[in-house]
């Protein structure tokens, strides 16, 4: 199982878009596409309810798509909040609605539980259970008994409530009582783990008495992250976990079009993970989505769009030049001539190119419109950068600079006030130095 899961919280794919993410998942050496999106009402906050025709058609043509593609389309319900697991009435509805889902050609589902209060909810769940992880199991092993009288092909998989982190007494129990054909997620230490090591992997795995499905939250931003863009290669995987684990699964941006720069530097990495360099995956990655000639705009764009769970520099190139000017500013350097406000001028006219090739000529429009908004944020800052170097330069030479720092003000707080985040606060102490030097 080495795919995506279509997980986050927000606006969920729209069929066209599943169906174009599958297909390209599928060329480029995935075999699974989980559905998982909290905020399908049918698939968590209103489980219970069938699809109206006209979804249920969408997702008919696309497990046909998946087919088609090697793809194995996994339909997965995330009913924790509100099932009584007791209840023979919800578990038949909870069949009926896998059923749909067998009929138009899905054999493996899912069972999501994560998310989800650790206690029980029903009085009767916890007399009959007494702990979550009996009531979990008894869920799920019913439904891996019914898909197996259903058609032996089938397949399920599951995610605990405790689905990150060292392993739980949750956990244990879990592993004792799950049937040992069910797969199990795990994240890593974190929910959106920095790294994830092989150690943890093999104590998570130690515990629930298989090796898990990794459930990858880069590059995942929805929820906290939603201002984030995540168009970096992934990093920090440890290679010898792979040969720990059942799969991978990868939970994608809100942004399908976007995710496939992150989603082909995986597929580099589990192809050869001891010889994988996220750089050259970054670069041929960007050159595939992009297409050759924007693929160096699109690099500039991202190398001011680092910040995640990764923990990568946000925006080094930038924040480089505009250390080093500030160095030279407080030593005394005159801005006129000055190699290093050359070098940030310089950096942000090329940005200021790539910023326009993106939002007036790049041909994919579907990675256009995604990066547009961060695009825009960007420019806020490239105009701060310029207009606080040209108040600097104007007040050196002593020409007339109070309109030139009007508009650094000005752009200061455009830039700030923007929801977006790229660049980071690179230039912000490059326009409080020049408020702060040059007179009103």
């Amino acid at each position: 199982m080495y795919g995506v899961i279509e997980g986050f919280y927000g606006a969920f794919y729209t069929t066209p878009q599943r169906i174009d993410l599958i297909r390209f998942i599928g060329a480029h050496g995935f075999d699974s596409y989980l559905y998982a999106p909290k905020n399908d009402r049918q698939h968590r906050a209103r489980w219970r309810e069938p699809y109206p025709d006209k979804i249920m058609r969408g997702f008919a043509e696309t497990v046909s798509a998946a087919q088609a593609s090697g793809v194995d389309f996994i339909y997965s319900l995330s009913p924790g909040e509100t099932i009584c697991y007791t209840s023979a009435d919800d578990f038949t509805r909870l069949t009926d609605k896998f059923a749909a889902f067998y009929a138009i050609g899905v054999r493996s589902f899912g069972l999501l539980l994560d998310d989800i209060s650790a206690a029980l909810r029903d009085p009767e769940d916890r007399d009959r259970f007494g702990t979550t992880a009996a009531a979990h199991a008894h869920l799920c092993n019913g439904v891996a008994a019914w898909l197996r009288d259903l058609d032996p092909t089938c397949t399920l998989c599951m995610c605990p409530t405790d689905y990150y982190g060292a392993p739980t007494d949750y956990i244990r129990e879990l592993g004792e009582r799950l049937h040992p054909g069910i797969d199990v997620f795990y994240t890593g230490q974190e929910v959106c783990a920095p790294e994830i090591s092989a150690g943890e992997v093999s104590a998570f795995a130690a515990a629930i008495r298989r090796p898990p499905v990794l459930w990858d939250n880069y590059p995942v931003n929805d929820l906290a992250m939603h201002d984030e863009m995540h168009i970096g290669a992934i990093q920090r995987r440890d290679p010898t976990t792979i040969g720990r684990v059942n799969g991978v699964m990868i939970n994608t941006m809100l942004q399908p079009e976007a995710s496939k720069v992150a989603l082909l530097t995986y597929a580099d990495f589990l192809r050869d993970p001891f010889g994988y360099d996220p750089a050259v995956a970054w670069a041929n990655a960007l050159r595939l989505v992009a297409g050759d000639e924007y693929a160096d705009c699109v690099r500039l764009f991202a190398e001011n769009s680092l910040h995640s769970c990764l923990g990568m520099p946000e925006a080094r190139p930038l924040q480089a030049r505009v250390d080093d000017l500030l160095a030279a500013l407080l030593r005394g350097e005159a801005i006129s001539g000055s190699r290093a406000a050359e070098a940030l001028r310089t950096y942000l006219t090329d940005l200021d190119e790539a910023c326009y090739a993106l939002k007036f000529r790049m041909e994919n429009l579907a990675l256009r419109a995604e990066l547009l908004p961060w695009i825009e944020k960007l420019e806020l800052w490239l105009w701060l950068g310029r207009f606080a170097l040209q108040t600097l330069d104007a007040y050196e030479r002593r020409q007339p600079y109070a309109q030139l720092r009007i508009k650094t003000q000005t752009w200061l707080h455009e830039a700030l006030a923007h929801p977006k985040r790229i660049g980071g606060r690179a230039l912000v102490p490059l326009a409080q130095f020049a408020l702060e030097t040059v007179p009103l």
